[in-house]
């Protein structure tokens, strides 16, 4: 997830125009999909379900204000699920002996305080670095202009740790900016020329990149969060943006708010929620920003999928070194209320109900994503969404229940 400075409980769009349901009946799975997809008023997206060689895939309404229909091959912000894809670049390096997982990250990546220096690559990865996020409404319209990492790194250059290095879990998307400048020095390409040759290439991934526009247009997100005033220059603290279900945290109950702003505590003292009224459905510029190593970069729930097989075919990586990254790593507490979960090395992982599986989410305004594998089960759920969240993140809750469960997935193919 993108821990962003906007939030707000999302809301049902039932008011947002939809075209009409492309959907794979063909299939058990396709049926069951279709069933649950129905159930969900306001739902815009794609879903791609697989399990074993059964593959059921729908799309469902419009990719922007045009009335463009979304198809299943339509384009989405993968908010911070990209974040897998930096994880790869990573550990290609780590596999070719040029970057050490207990590298100080300063070895690497220049103009950075000295505190931030002396953060590792591992801490980077599990999010224990303690440093923060470059997302905030101060910084949207350099987001929005940044043509490289190059353009983002002074928006971090004065961050410290917030606590000691390496001692607990706090997502922070700096890190990931940080590992990408990293990938940039050691590799001698930009960010997206690397993950260009060699992640999407070798995976087949024609569809994926930075680029919101090219090869062609992604849908653009719609949002009911307000917009919220700049909060006082880059570097001084804000809000943040929370979600049930992020790092892999089990699904929230029924009722539970998707998004929460967390105000900092006066004084210094504990981060407090904040309710915000939904507004009117607007366009989300949040979700046309370009890619960054943390964050928005563009693909489709095809190119999802062949990313998870390359991974187990080992055209990325070691199968060894898909292990190691995609197994616990460190505890990532939730939200208030939410069980505690894990994370790997750029991969959420964990168990559910006794079935592993690995993979990320994304959320931000008129963005929400959920991609995981569950690789025991030959089981596999992608939800791409132009909406805001828990919509992705619920439908997945429900389909992960119904797809572990032949009893249930036979119940709802025979319904269906």
């Amino acid at each position: 997830m993108r821990h962003m400075v906007w939030g707000v409980a999302a809301a049902a769009l039932t008011a947002i125009p939809s075209a009409g349901m492309a959907a794979d009946k063909n299939s058990p799975v396709g049926r069951c999909v279709a069933a649950r997809v129905a159930a969900m008023p306001g739902f815009s997206g794609v879903v791609l379900v697989r399990r074993g060689s059964d593959v059921g895939q729908l799309a469902l309404g419009t990719a922007d204000g045009t009335g463009r229909a979304i198809a299943v091959d339509t384009r989405f912000n993968l908010g911070s699920a990209n974040k897998m894809f930096t994880a790869v670049a990573v550990a290609q390096l780590v596999e070719a002996g040029k970057v050490g997982l207990d590298d100080p990250i300063g070895r690497y990546v220049d103009g950075l305080t000295r505190e931030a220096s002396a953060v590792t690559v591992r801490q980077l990865l599990t999010h224990s670095g303690g440093l923060g996020s470059f997302f905030s409404p101060d910084t949207l319209d350099a987001l929005a202009r940044a043509r490289s990492i190059a353009d983002l790194l002074p928006l971090v250059a004065n961050e410290k740790p917030a606590f000691a290095p390496g001692t607990r879990f706090q997502y922070s998307n700096t890190g990931f900016l940080l590992l990408g400048a990293m990938v940039e020095r050691v590799s001698g390409q930009r960010y997206g020329d690397y993950l260009r040759d060699h992640v999407f290439v070798p995976a087949d991934m024609t569809a994926t990149g930075l680029d919101p526009a090219s090869p062609v247009p992604a849908a653009i997100g719609v949002t009911t969060m307000p917009a919220l005033p700049p909060l006082g220059g880059p570097g001084a603290p804000g809000m943040v943006m929370i979600r049930p279900g992020d790092a892999g945290a089990p699904m929230p109950p029924p009722g539970a708010p998707g998004l929460m702003i967390m105000r900092p505590g006066e004084g210094g003292g504990p981060a407090a929620p904040m309710a915000l009224p939904p507004g009117p459905p607007r366009p989300a510029q949040e979700s046309t920003l370009p890619g960054t190593p943390a964050g928005s970069a563009y693909s489709t729930v095809g190119d999802l999928r062949r990313f998870f097989a390359a991974l187990a075919a080992g055209k990325l990586v070691s199968a060894k070194t898909v292990a190691m990254f995609a197994a616990p790593q460190i505890e990532a507490p939730g939200p208030p209320g939410v069980p505690r979960a894990h994370y790997g090395f750029g991969f959420g992982t964990g168990s559910f109900e006794g079935h592993r599986w690995y993979g990320h989410n994304g959320g931000a305004p008129g963005v929400n994503v959920e991609a995981t594998i569950f690789p025991d089960d030959d089981v596999e759920i992608e939800v791409l969404t132009n909406r805001d969240p828990p919509v992705a993140t619920r439908l997945f809750g429900d389909l992960r229940r119904l797809l572990l469960d032949p009893v249930k997935l036979a119940a709802c193919a025979s319904d269906g």
